[in-house]
């Protein structure tokens, strides 16, 4: 398959980027900046439902904090963002104001499986 979904955090991962994201998360979740983070861990780690998906899925997947991507590629977007990734570059297939619609990893999981079925 030629295309790819690359999934670009809002975060970084520079040690006192961790350190601050975390205690946002921790202490004060409303104030914590990654939509998608929130929806695909918790405070320990990845959600089983969004491991299960990543390894059932059949599309290759991608994922990038803020600096790596924005580095890699000179392109920038509202962060946290999906893109699809093909020979003619990025598209962009969910941003910030969707994921801010979405209450749940399960939600998530099932407009990424409408999307999959699309590419």
């Amino acid at each position: 398959m030629s295309h790819k979904l690359v999934f670009v955090y809002n975060a970084n991962t520079d040690p006192v980027s961790v350190i601050v994201d975390y205690a946002h998360k921790v202490f004060k979740p409303s104030t914590y900046k990654c939509e998608l983070c929130e929806l695909t861990h918790h405070n320990l780690g990845q959600r089983s439902a969004w491991k299960k998906f990543k390894k059932r899925s059949k599309v290759e997947m991608e994922f990038k904090y803020i600096r790596g991507f924005e580095a890699e590629f000179n392109l920038q977007y509202e962060y946290p963002v999906i893109l699809e990734r093909t020979a003619d570059g990025f598209h962009q297939i969910m941003g910030k104001k969707e994921f801010q619609k979405i209450e749940s990893v399960e939600e998530l999981i099932e407009k990424l499986e409408v999307i999959i079925e699309q590419v």
